[in-house]
């Protein structure tokens, strides 16, 4: 009887370090992006993992996942200043418009939001 509480035991643990490592893979419900001159960007991180059901590579191609990796990377010189901007969000929020489909905002002042 021992025995069989020590297993459950330590399936209940795995199991329980595996739920905690997926949701630490998930990153932050929201990342902050500063960008000079205009109000940083609020970014819905887990909204957005949501509704593209956790494929992490449509963003992650790009840069790797990593917190303050963009801004790094732009120091850098691997990644233009607008180019996560221009070649991820724009061009999917349009590409959604055009299909018809609810898509994210387009223009620079629905996302840098100034504040109050």
């Amino acid at each position: 009887m021992n025995k069989l509480i020590a297993v459950a035991l330590m399936i209940l643990c795995l199991a329980g370090s595996g739920i905690i490592a997926t949701a630490m893979e998930k990153g932050s419900e929201t990342v902050i992006f500063e960008k000079g001159r205009m109000p940083q960007v609020q970014f819905p991180h887990h909204m957005h993992q949501e509704k593209l059901e956790n494929e992490c590579s449509t963003c992650h191609d790009l840069f790797p996942m990593q917190d303050g990796i963009i801004k790094e990377m732009i120091g850098q010189g691997k990644l233009k200043n607008q180019q996560v901007m221009n070649e991820k969000c724009l061009f999917c929020h349009k590409d959604r418009k055009k299909q018809g489909l609810a898509a994210g905002p387009t223009s620079c002042t629905a996302c840098h939001v100034r504040a109050n």
